[in-house]
């Protein structure tokens, strides 16, 4: 290696320095010089740095002062080291400084230590002086502070590397990067920024590592342009605006980083800005936690975004946008809102413990939402409204402290393969017009209902489990009009299907058993049409019509119940044929004194009770047991009198004694290709059942 010559630099007048002033000295600097310059305050003109291998080291506090129209120091040297000044760059405050910096770095890969940057304009600007300049200088542990415009500002095809630097008190932006900019800027502290700490723009691809941001006038990020910036473990804490925000047709990666405590939102991506925001933690804000608007399309996974004094994750406009396995929770709005014509992905996120909704789905906004756990909310877990068609497949929407599911309005949603358990008012609630459709859940444990169908609403509702629910199973209000086919409804400790006001709809190949009391029961001005369902194994009634409900009930079966399997009372006028009634000595068909209505070819079971009338009935009854059994098989399929497999969901088959023409032995038994793992509603000694 060669060796270094000294030379010094000192203003004392007793001093045996070599120079009394640094543009001197470097005026006859030569490569492999160490330029050595004594405490003081040194007046100098802009100094230009062009000879590589240098070293310019302060000793004690070297303050260097320029008050021209230009840098104080300009870098185009390779490797060079500039140690412990401080640079000063002085202009009247009238001054226009636009363009101006305390350091501009053109070329070569000076290295800055220790030194403190300041002035009437920007810091540093990191510029090539041509387009073949690359411009690759280190800072580090460096002061740069009361600045004007910006602190930092790296611009074409520069590469610096910033580490471990104080940058605070400006009157403009932190750092600046935009052009072809790359640079690492890691382990730096910025704070007191008038606009945003850090400005990511034009093509620029810089990484952003480890930094501390915080009390800006302004935001910590802004990702704009079409920035691909990597941004990782950096703490964004108490920023009047938001703690990032990415907009533009910007794409960056954000991993890692903590952005909490803001007076704004966490992350904000709007415009056509897309990126993966993975690993960040963001808590705390004023405003949402995410935000995602316009037609912004990110990927959001494995963050925690919590404890906000808003919404957790919002989304409006026409924004996409996909977030798996999120934590997303303790939010003080709703945990999950959209508006507009959002239409996001939410897969496998946790959604819980939100003081509003858990996930509130609004206006014309659609999206998919699969495989979530959505839970413990203090309004309705999930509540969709207005115009909105959201999707929501195979979710765990449980224990919140109002409904599962609240659908309103005009919503149109699709609610498939959904596990929907212990809601304190009910798991799912339709008010309004909602046209929801239900296909594939098990809704259980609801502790005001499973299913409540409200307003004008007209939902599909197909191949539902809804058991176990502490009010009705499922019940139908004022004049709502469900379909509501293929479902089972079981186990409730109340009814098991609840049709009342002027509610209608219809109801075909339901299973509807074991309620505590009527499994279904029909009331109000109701006009239902009830259609090859299977009622069975109520500890009450199977079947209950009364007040002044009118409705069509046919081709059910009704069997297994402890009191009247069919109860018709008040003013009520059903017509019901092709129905079959077993009974088992509780009771088969049970007419109130004014009950009216037509009864048409029923198959009721022979024996005590089988049917009791009331002095004043009006009801018009047609058919006998044989009559009813020939026009009962006419709409099952087979050909054989003996075993014809009915339409109804059960496996329940008609058998009748092929020696007798008596229908003393018509009654109920299974299909053998349907024996294994099926009970029968009622034990088969007690209807004589002959398989």
């Amino acid at each position: 290696a060669e060796s270094i010559s000294v030379v010094t630099v000192s203003k004392a007048e007793s001093s045996a320095a070599n120079f009394s002033s640094l543009s001197d000295a470097l005026a006859h600097a030569k490569p492999h010089t160490c330029i050595r310059i004594a405490a003081g305050a040194y007046e100098e003109p802009p100094l230009t740095l062009d000879v590589d291998d240098l070293q310019i080291i302060g000793d004690g506090t070297v303050s260097i002062i320029c008050r021209s129209l230009d840098a104080v120091m300009k870098l185009r040297s390779s490797r060079t080291l500039v140690k412990g000044l401080k640079l000063v760059l002085v202009l009247a405050e009238e001054v226009e400084t636009d363009g101006l910096s305390c350091i501009m770095v053109e070329s070569g890969s000076v290295t800055m230590e220790g030194c403190h940057i300041s002035g009437s304009a920007g810091g540093v600007l990191v510029m090539p002086s041509a387009p073949e300049d690359n411009p690759e200088p280190i800072f580090r542990n460096c002061h740069i502070t009361e600045c004007k415009d910006f602190a930092i500002k790296v611009m074409g095809g520069s590469n610096p590397h910033f580490d471990q630097c104080q940058i605070y008190n400006i009157k403009g932006f932190g750092i600046v990067a935009c052009g072809d900019a790359r640079g690492v800027f890691s382990g730096n502290d910025i704070s007191s920024t008038s606009h945003a700490a850090v400005v990511s723009g034009g093509k620029s691809s810089s990484t952003f590592e480890g930094n501390t941001i915080h009390h800006c006038s302004q935001g910590g990020f802004w990702v704009q342009e079409e920035s691909v910036s990597t941004i990782t473990n950096n703490d964004v804490h108490n920023t009047r605006l938001a703690a990032f925000q990415v907009g533009g047709h910007a794409n960056p990666v954000i991993m890692g980083n903590t952005a909490r405590e803001s007076q704004g939102g966490g992350i904000v991506v709007h415009e056509n800005a897309q990126g993966v925001y993975t690993r960040n933690t963001v808590r705390n804000n004023r405003l949402a936690g995410v935000g995602v608007t316009d037609d912004a399309d990110p990927l959001f996974t494995a963050n925690i975004i919590c404890d906000g004094q808003s919404g957790g994750v919002v989304l409006h406009g026409k924004c996409m946008g996909v977030f798996e396995r999120n934590r997303i929770t303790n939010n003080a709005r709703a945990n999950v809102g959209l508006k507009g014509q959002a239409r996001p992905l939410f897969d496998g996120n946790t959604v819980a413990g939100g003081s509003g909704y858990g996930i509130w789905i609004q206006d014309t906004a659609s999206g998919t939402f699969q495989n979530n756990v959505i839970e413990r909310n203090a309004f309705a877990n999930v509540a969709v409204s207005d115009s909105a068609t959201p999707l929501l497949e195979n979710n765990i929407i449980s224990d919140g402290l109002q409904m599962g599911l609240l659908l309103r309005h005009t919503e149109r949603g699709v609610y498939r393969g959904n596990k929907i358990s212990g809601h304190a008012s009910g798991n799912i609630v339709m008010l309004d017009q909602s046209s929801a459709m239900l296909v594939g859940n098990h809704i259980s444990r609801g502790r005001a209902g499973g299913v409540l169908v409200r307003g004008n609403s007209c939902p599909t509702i197909r191949q539902n489990r809804i058991i176990s629910n502490e009010g009705a199973n499922l019940a139908v209000l004022d004049e709502a009009v469900p379909i509501m086919e293929d479902n089972t409804l079981a186990d409730s400790p109340a009814r098991g299907l609840v049709i009342i006001a002027k509610a209608g709809g219809e109801y075909r190949r339901n299973i509807i058993r074991n309620s505590d009391l009527a499994n279904v029961y029909v009331g109000g001005q109701a006009t239902p049409l009830l259609e090859g369902n299977s009622i069975l194994d109520g500890a009450a009634s199977g079947l209950v019509i009364e007040d002044s409900a009118l409705g069509v009930f046919r081709l059910n079966l009704i069997a297994g119940h402890e009191q009247p399997a069919v109860a018709v009372q008040g003013h009520a006028k059903p017509v019901m044929e092709l129905n079959m009634v077993m009974h088992g000595g509780a009771g088969g068909v049970w007419l109130d004194e004014e009950a009216g209505g037509s009864l048409s070819h029923n198959l009721v079971e022979t024996g005590d009770g089988a049917w009791r009338i009331g002095g004043a009935v009006v009801s018009v009854i047609v058919g006998d047991n044989l009559s009813a059994q020939e026009a009962i098989w006419t709409h099952y399929e087979g050909e054989s009198k003996g075993r014809v497999v009915a339409k109804t969901p059960a496996p329940a088959i008609l058998v009748c004694n092929p020696d007798s023409k008596s229908t003393d032995h018509v009654c109920l038994g299974m299909s053998a290709d349907h024996r294994e793992g099926f009970e029968p509603p009622v034990p088969a000694t007690q209807l004589g059942i002959i398989l």
